[in-house]
């Protein structure tokens, strides 16, 4: 009787290292990498930013939400930037379109989203925000 117990805990172990062999050659892993677009230009230097200092502080919390008005044609994410002696950090701009015999009527060709302006600054560091909270603007004008 233990012959035939070795002799079935032998075939048990061969039958469980081919199970284990079969699982192994399925789950085969094959790793490709997407190939790496071409950068035709660099990343801005502080120095090259519309000739001022790429402003590094973090910008802060967001002072108050207001929500984005409904019924936008377009909307879109403007890069941070300067814009009349101000660094504007990223922020949203939708776009809108009144039309005859509309029940809405907006007060604007836009709305520009609220953002924080760094108004002052010492070298690449911002030492004044301005909050500007979200408002219409009658022609489009992206910064």
């Amino acid at each position: 009787m233990s012959y035939l117990r070795i002799g079935a805990y032998f075939m048990f172990l061969v039958f469980v290292s081919f199970g284990s062999i079969q699982v192994q050659a399925q789950t085969t892993e094959v790793i490709t990498s997407a190939p790496t677009p071409n950068i035709t230009s660099p990343a801005p230097l502080p120095s090259q930013v519309q000739g001022k200092p790429m402003i590094v502080t973090p910008v802060p919390t967001a002072k108050e939400l207001i929500a984005m008005p409904e019924g936008y044609v377009n909307c879109f994410t403007v890069e941070a930037s300067w814009f009349k002696n101000a660094w504007i950090p990223e922020h949203r701009i939708c776009q809108y379109q009144n039309a005859p015999g509309q029940t809405v009527a907006y007060e604007g060709v836009a709305w520009i989203d609220s953002y924080w302006a760094c108004t002052q600054y010492t070298g690449s560091t911002c030492t004044k925000w301005e909050w500007k909270p979200g408002h219409w603007v009658k022609t489009l004008e992206v910064y």
